[in-house]
């Protein structure tokens, strides 16, 4: 196992449970995350053959063994008896023909969607598709992934009450596998020093991806977790600092802007709470982004503001493309 990784597993152990592990949401996914990260390493975690991304990554889900934790596992091997195996794989060829016409429909609606246009003709797509990305579509010669389109698109939407291109700091919680901040350095030269914090084993793909795009300009956990003050350099060169949960409790920043996408409402109200306590002493500016549909599970984004002292404003806005009866919550004070 990869040293980052497993000094991350081991200190998570020794965290306060309550507040810096992963709630039920959470907790179940993450678990099958680090066993597929055992097996199948992250080479090409945004693919179909990967259960390392599901949920916080663009992957796609193909063969659903490698969303099971052990239980799932112990059941599964009766796939492998020779009638229920033929079964099973016929099933798998019918779902990959599927999913193959899904994402070349995908692809031809954002190759030909207006707004798809002019978002590529203002910002920036460098490197999108790397890590074995399925959901992608090809213009001018030029892949580009889906997903960045729809980071695009919420950078656009954020930018009506946010100037982005004035922001100095940014910090980000949940930040998937680091696509956003991949994306903003790429498009906005002001942003010099990122703190970008998620749970374990999330952080350890999200670190992996960004030293990919940006090299020596992140540093990792190994290097902050005995620092009892994080802090950046003193300079206006590019640092992006990647850290557990844990750590924000050692954060000595004050950031020009935080962001959240979705997870927020994916969290226990304590774990919510006491990142806020964070982040309203130290961000000048907020924006927080959530889906419409939400269940037993999560929680009405608009909810969130209550975190906030009710502080924030509330925008609708569509999604780049889907369903057009469904809209973003976005959460903002400038």
């Amino acid at each position: 196992m990869d040293n980052l990784l497993k000094t991350l597993i081991e200190d998570e152990k020794r965290a306060n449970k309550k507040l810096y592990t992963a709630g039920p949401y959470w907790d179940y996914k993450n678990k099958k995350t680090i066993y597929q990260l055992k097996i199948n390493q992250i080479d090409n975690f945004r693919g179909l053959n990967s259960g390392v991304g599901t949920s916080y990554t663009d992957n796609i889900v193909l063969d659903t063994r490698n969303e099971y934790n052990l239980k799932g596992r112990l059941v599964s091997i009766f796939t492998k008896i020779p009638v229920i195996k033929k079964i099973f794989e016929d099933q798998l060829n019918l779902t990959s023909n599927y999913l193959e016409n899904f994402l070349l429909l995908q692809a031809t609606l954002f190759k030909n969607d207006k707004l798809v246009d002019y978002l590529i003709k203002k910002y920036r797509f460098i490197n999108t598709t790397d890590f074995g990305c399925a959901q992608k579509f090809l213009k001018n010669d030029k892949e580009y992934s889906c997903f960045y389109l729809e980071i695009a698109n919420r950078v656009e939407n954020i930018s009506k009450h946010i100037n982005i291109g004035k922001l100095k700091s940014y910090f980000e919680i949940g930040g998937g596998f680091g696509a956003n901040i991949h994306f903003l350095l790429n498009n906005f030269s002001n942003i010099k020093k990122v703190v970008y914090l998620d749970v374990v084993p999330n952080i350890y793909v999200g670190t992996k991806y960004l030293k990919k795009m940006f090299g020596k300009s992140v540093v990792d956990y190994i290097d902050t977790r005995d620092q009892k003050k994080i802090k950046f350099k003193n300079n206006d060169e590019t640092e992006i600092l990647c850290i557990a949960p844990w750590q924000i409790e050692n954060l000595d920043i004050k950031f020009d802007h935080f962001h959240n996408a979705a997870s927020f409402v994916e969290m226990p109200n304590d774990i919510i709470e006491n990142y806020t306590k964070f982040i309203k002493n130290s961000a000048k500016s907020i924006s927080l982004i959530s889906y419409d549909l939400y269940d037993e599970n999560t929680f009405n984004p608009e909810k969130l503001n209550k975190f906030f002292n009710d502080s924030l404003e509330i925008y609708k806005y569509n999604k780049l493309i889907g369903d057009i009866k469904r809209k973003d919550t976005y959460l903002i004070k400038g």
